[in-house]
């Protein structure tokens, strides 16, 4: 097994006493396939998400999805139990997504920020601020803009239903590309 595949496999098991998040396969629009430990959301053209196994109802968590093969784009967001599966993130109330073709954040369909566009091989970071309510969205360590959400949260990728996109998450089980800011936990763990 290459380190890759290795890095992946210890994806939802417990590294260094902590167990990781991973896309929830029992959590998802039939239209998502998993694949790699469940880190990798492939997605077919329909209007869909997937959960991770692990949500947050306070603290400070970062991580990170990278964009995988895009001809339109993924919507890398969060979202809680109450979203259906069959909407997108940020296409109902209870999500909120960051869309790479034109840039902007969404929360219940409409539009929040517009900022950088996103593509293959960039590394988008979430940071959820459970505790005042806050998702911030980065593009290569760059902030994208922000979006209030509450309750319990959970990461969420999906698509709005045009194309075939890949994510691959990094929940933190190995080491995340950039620093979260200050004051979070680097990762999605429990």
């Amino acid at each position: 097994m290459g380190a890759v595949q290795q890095a992946i496999a210890s994806y939802g098991a417990a590294v260094g006493g902590a167990t990781y998040a991973t896309w929830n396969p029992a959590d998802k629009d039939a239209s998502i396939t998993l694949s790699g430990g469940n880190l990798v959301a492939t997605m077919t053209p329909t209007v869909s998400l997937v959960r991770s196994t692990i949500s947050k109802s306070s603290g400070k968590w970062y991580w990170e999805c990278v964009v995988g093969v895009t001809v339109v784009g993924p919507i890398v967001g969060v979202a809680t139990s109450a979203e259906a599966t069959s909407q997108y993130p940020g296409g109902g109330f209870f999500s909120v997504g960051y869309y790479g073709p034109n840039g902007s954040t969404y929360k219940n369909g409409a539009i929040q920020t517009t900022n950088a566009t996103y593509t293959t091989g960039d590394v988008i970071g979430v940071a959820m601020d459970v505790d005042t309510s806050l998702v911030t969205f980065y593009k290569n360590n760059v902030v994208q803009g922000s979006v209030a959400i509450s309750g319990t949260i959970f990461a969420a990728v999906g698509q709005s239903g045009a194309n075939n996109p890949t994510v691959t998450a990094n929940f933190g089980a190995t080491a995340l590309t950039y620093s979260p800011p200050a004051g979070f936990n680097a990762g999605l763990y429990v």
